[in-house]
């Protein structure tokens, strides 16, 4: 019997299973099979496997009202999809929280941009002239009948909107992260399952190019088992950077921030846990910002005796001919596989240096609604969403307090 060398024609068996990019229409027959199966004997979604609660699916034969709170973040990633979305459209708009701000936000550089955020909205290409604007999220969520929101406020701020789009039973996309104490976290993770509404969070380099490569080669068994990754993440800072910077109870660090993309790709293409953490952070050339660490290397025990090196910076020159640089290389036991520059490289023992085919670009919000509609799996598991939030507000712990945090 021949075996196939898994480095032969491998990026061709990666498209080739690869699924269908197409224009097909659900039917309504459709929707209501996918119903059908929501009701488990516990009363759990088995559509939505994770969740406690019985969780509505939306009919992909309907349109889509989508809200949105604050300007915070990528707003682009939910915005710019909707174009693509069959039925998707942007019902209303929200930016502040009624509760207000920290009482010293003035003096960390606040300066109320509510007029300025409402124009531009209003020349966006996804408004319409029946989408509603609120000064407000409560205000909105009372309101409004939707049936997702995108929620990108100052980072200290998400959870709470996430919590009360929870309570008003609406399906939520994220702004990371979605909470920036353990304590938020948990409260999030309770709100959702007792809403019954399912949430993601914009972990968009999962469905990357690069990172979407590596995993599908990695599962064909291109360089064995994974046993050691590093991962890299380094941004300009630029002139300056919004208010909510200056503070860490605003700002969350920059682990959260930034670190939870490079953790989240490592394990989503790896497809291993983590079970203890070690890491350190400082802030060395920005002190004028002093929530932001501008520097942090992380140390990840893996669940199969490996081990993941992450480093994170926003000490990226001004003159480099990208905003970010990002990284990632995981070595198996049977080679190596490189992701730089928005290349992916294969190198085994059998097989030189080359270059795989790199799969295309996919939505993260676009994904999303695909799941809510019950049109296919999420790209991730609401376990996994609320695991790599811990990870990284553990890892924050462990920077602080300079020692190792078991999982």
């Amino acid at each position: 019997m021949q075996h196939r060398d898994p480095t032969q024609s491998l990026s061709t068996s990666m498209i080739q299973r690869e699924p269908p990019q197409t224009d097909w229409k659900p039917s309504r027959r459709h929707f209501i099979l996918s119903l059908v199966g929501t009701a488990g004997a516990s009363g759990a979604s088995s559509a939505f496997p994770g969740y406690q609660t019985k969780v509505r699916v939306l009919d992909p034969t309907s349109n889509l009202r989508v809200g949105m709170v604050g300007t915070a973040g990528h707003t682009g990633l939910i915005l710019d999809a909707l174009t693509e979305i069959p039925g998707a459209w942007l019902a209303a708009y929200a930016f502040k929280d009624a509760k207000g701000l920290p009482a010293d936000a003035a003096n960390m550089g606040y300066v109320d941009g509510y007029s300025a955020d409402v124009g531009w909205v209003k020349t966006h290409k996804q408004f319409r002239g029946e989408t509603k604007i609120y000064e407000t999220y409560q205000e909105m969520f009372s309101k409004e009948k939707l049936d997702v929101v995108g929620i990108c406020l100052p980072y200290f701020m998400n959870a709470d909107a996430c919590i009360a789009a929870a309570v008003h039973g609406v399906h939520i996309m994220s702004e990371k992260p979605m909470a920036t104490e353990l304590e938020q976290l948990e409260r999030l993770r309770r709100s959702v399952d007792q809403g019954g509404v399912c949430i993601s969070a914009l972990l968009e380099m999962r469905l990357s190019p690069g990172i979407r490569t590596v995993r599908a080669a990695i599962a064909e068994g291109a360089i064995g088992e994974p046993v050691m990754a590093t991962a890299q993440k380094s941004y300009k800072f630029g002139e300056a950077r919004p208010w909510f910077y200056k503070s860490r109870t605003t700002f969350g660090g920059t682990i959260p921030w930034i670190g939870i993309h490079a953790i989240d790709f490592v394990l989503y293409a790896t497809g291993l846990k983590v079970n203890k953490i070690a890491a350190f952070h400082g802030n060395k050339a920005h002190r004028d910002y002093p929530g932001v660490e501008d520097e942090a290397g992380i140390l990840l025990s893996l669940s199969n005796g490996g081990s993941a090196v992450v480093t994170l910076d926003y000490l990226r020159p001004e003159t480099a001919p990208s905003h970010g640089d990002d990284r990632l290389r995981v070595v198996g036991s049977k080679g190596v596989l490189e992701m730089r520059g928005g290349l992916v490289e294969l190198m085994t023992s059998d097989a030189p240096p080359h270059q795989l085919q790199l799969l295309p670009q996919r939505s993260i919000f676009g994904d999303f609604v695909r799941f809510l509609r019950g049109l296919g799996p999420a790209v991730i598991s609401q376990a996994e969403l609320f695991e790599v939030h811990r990870i990284c507000l553990l890892a924050r712990q462990a920077a602080d307090e300079k020692r190792i945090i078991a999982i």
